[in-house]
Order: structure tokens, then sequence, then C-alpha cells
């Protein structure tokens, strides 16, 4: 791959986000002391706030009139998701400067997650909200270290045509360690069809961005996960 693919042009929509190596960093993701982020680990007063006002988790911003969830295989086939809407321009770009969602990965990553190490080390700014930068919720972690990777999708739809879901936890104090019942967002679920679909990447292959009807979505996606079995 070529420095152009993998360090695409950001656009105007994530000027005012940090950038490391060339890559505008998420605002959804944990934010690093040396200007970094963690991809695998999710601020989640900010993955609350995505799904609850349609924010891109990108930049940030209000998503507009179109939102995109880019998802897996799985997300196909029930219309529950767990990645938080994007607006369209940070879409195009994450599809070129991801290499998960661009393809250009095959298996998702086993190393420990880059806020578990030195780089993660706690935040000393009062005002930045660290619970969020913390495991929220373990036990429903969405880690798949060493498996093979699937294809990645955007589904185009409307702000109003999801409804936020959420479960319960049991969470631990980190001062007085007494634990508490907490109720946290952990997603969406579609009421409408999408408004169109689109095969972003597939492992290996790279990045195809192809429209899919739907039922030729979710026969790539029933395929997709029956070849990783």
């Amino acid at each position: 791959m070529t420095g152009i693919e993998t360090r695409p042009p950001i656009p105007a929509t994530l000027a005012d986000r940090p950038v490391k190596g060339g890559i505008a960093q998420p605002w959804v993701n944990v934010e690093l002391a040396d200007g970094g982020a963690d991809y695998r680990s999710t601020h989640h007063a900010r993955y609350e706030a995505a799904w609850t006002n349609c924010l891109c988790q990108s930049c940030g911003n209000p998503t507009g009139d179109r939102a995109v969830l880019v998802c897996g295989p799985r997300q196909i086939l029930t219309s529950r998701f767990d990645e938080p809407p994007v607006c369209p321009p940070c879409a195009l770009y994450a599809s070129r400067a991801c290499p998960m969602v661009g393809g250009r990965t095959v298996t998702y990553p086993d190393r420990p997650k880059v806020s578990a190490g030195h780089r993660g080390a706690k935040c000393t700014d009062p005002s930045c909200n660290c619970d969020g930068w913390q495991v929220t919720d373990p036990e429903n972690s969405a880690d798949q270290g060493g498996q093979p990777a699937l294809p990645w999708y955007a589904c185009w739809i409307r702000p109003g045509d999801y409804q936020v879901t959420a479960h319960k936890i049991l969470t631990r104090c980190s001062d007085k360690g007494c634990k508490h019942e907490r109720v946290i967002v952990n997603g969406a679920i579609l009421n409408v069809a999408p408004l169109k679909i689109l095969l972003i990447a597939e492992p290996g292959a790279g990045r195809i961005w192809r429209k899919l009807s739907a039922a030729e979505a979710v026969e790539h996606a029933t395929k997709a996960l029956e070849a990783a079995q």
C-alpha cells in the first residue's frame, strides 16, 4: 500500500481533531497523553453521547440528516449495532485510513490494548471525565484478538431510524470498592431498513466500496460468517 492510501487527506469535518502519524484521532476512542488514541478502547461517556444524540464517533459533531453505521456481518443480519454513527465524510475517511475497516488486516490484533500500558496512564485533567476512559463493561467487551477479520459494511440511515439499547451492569467504585448497579448504553437497533448498504472492504482484498441490495447484503454477510467459522 502507498502512503496516499494509508494517509488519506483529512476531511474538513476532522479539522479540529488531534493528528498522530498523519491520521486524525477519533473522538469516541480513548485519548492518550502523547496525542494518540487507543482505537480498541472506547470512552464510554462519548460512546453514550454519540448514540443518544446521533453524533459522529470520529469528529464528535452531529451527523446531519444522514448517518452511516459502519458494521460487520452480524449487524447486517440482526439490525443490532454496537459501533456508533459516523457522518458520511468521516465514514469515507475511515474506509481509507483505518487498516481494519479498509480491509488491509486479516486478523484482529491480539496484543494488549495501548491504554493498558504506560501510554494509558491515568489522566490528570479533571475536566476530561476519566470515568469514561475505564473499561466500563469488561464482561461484554467486544475484543476479538487473534480471530479472523470480517468484511465491513456501511449502512446509510436517518438519525431517527434507530432505538438506543442498554443493559444493566454491576460496577465497582474505584475509591471505596463498593458495587452498584448501573444502566449503560450498548448500541442500537434499527426501526427501519437502511436507506442503502455498501460493502466497504473484505479482509486482504482491501477497499471495495460497492453498493449492495438488501438481499445481496444478507447473502454476503451469511457467507462471510460461514467462512469464518
